[in-house]
Formats: structure tokens, sequence, C-alpha cells
């Protein structure tokens, strides 16, 4: 997030005490099961060196980055370690994809990466398999122009005796594929 996203002026006034507010970022610190969780939040703040002057004011992506930091949190205190809310979440962008998007690429349901980046059900076991390929292979993920999820490529024949050619059982299987009135000669 930039210093200034909507061109704010430099200062502006406290709403509680009429002090001059700058915008920047603060660390903010909560307790979450009585573990302390840090992050730094972006805002309009009386003081950026005093962490003990925590006057200031959230505006328009404010308030989404601490919620995301207390959902992160919460899900690190209940012990998961790598996939949080956020780290999905930037999985999900890094790969271009929308939240209902993600959801129909990776075969979980529409609304589940809301589900996940709002921190109310982890993913499955194989989700975050997939997760780890995202982050590691992208291009497997991310939509074509026409944003249209394909299951299988458009030549399924082609896709299906690779599978068969790859695992070397293209010889017993082939004949199924084959349409009746066809050779069965193999490709």
């Amino acid at each position: 997030m930039g210093k200034n996203p909507r061109n704010y002026p430099d200062t502006i006034p406290s709403p509680e005490s009429g002090r001059p507010m700058t915008r920047g970022e603060k660390s903010v610190s909560f307790k979450i099961e009585g573990k302390t969780y840090t992050y730094l939040q972006p805002g309009w703040w009386c003081s950026l060196s005093d962490p003990d002057d925590m006057e200031g004011q959230l505006v328009d992506e404010d308030n989404q980055i601490a919620d995301m930091a207390r959902r992160t949190a919460k899900a690190l205190a209940h012990g998961e370690k790598v996939f949080v809310p956020v780290v999905i979440r930037a999985i999900r962008q890094y790969c271009g994809l929308t939240q209902r998007e993600a959801g129909l690429v990776f075969g979980t349901g529409e609304k589940s990466f809301e589900k996940y980046e709002s921190g109310k059900i982890q993913p499955s076991a194989p989700t975050k398999r997939l997760l780890k390929l995202a982050v590691e292979r992208p291009e497997l993920f991310r939509l074509p122009e026409n944003r249209r999820i394909a299951v299988f490529p458009d030549d399924n024949g082609a896709f299906v005796h690779a599978a068969l050619r790859a695992a070397h059982i293209d010889r017993l299987y082939f004949p199924l594929f084959v349409e009746p009135e066809s050779s069965t000669t193999r490709p």
C-alpha cells in the first residue's frame, strides 16, 4: 500500500483530540490466546515513532489489513504454520485469480477461498499441496485470456493417450478409448 493512496493532505486533525495526524505505518501489537502478535498497520497516526501513542485513524483498506492480521494471528495461535489467511490470499493473487475462480480452479468450490481467507475454515491437506504447487508453478493455475476454466485440454484424446503412454500401459488400455468403428491401431 502506498504511503498516501488517495492524495490526502500531509496532515489531518485527529477527530479525538484535534492533534495533527500523518499518514504512515505503525507497529501494532495485540494478544490472542496469551501470545502477542505484531504487524505494521497503515493509517493516520499522531505519532509514528512513539509506541505508546496509539491515537490514530484507519481509512480505506487500513481496516482490511487489520482484519487480515487478526485472522492470520488466530490461525497461527491455533497451530497453522504456513497456510494462514494472508498466505492463501497471496497465493491466489499471485495466480491472478478471484476468490470464486480460485475455488473453481482448485476444485474446492466457489466459496472456499472466501472461507480460507476469512479464517473460517482451513484448506484440506490435498488443497494445501495444490497451494504449494501454485507457488512453485503459478502458470498451471492461471486462467487463459477468456477467463474460462477447462478441466481437460481441448483434445481429450491426446491427453488420455499421453497419460497412458507415460504410465507405459497404453498397449493394455488404449482400445478402451477407440471409437467402435475406428481402427484399433495405436497413434
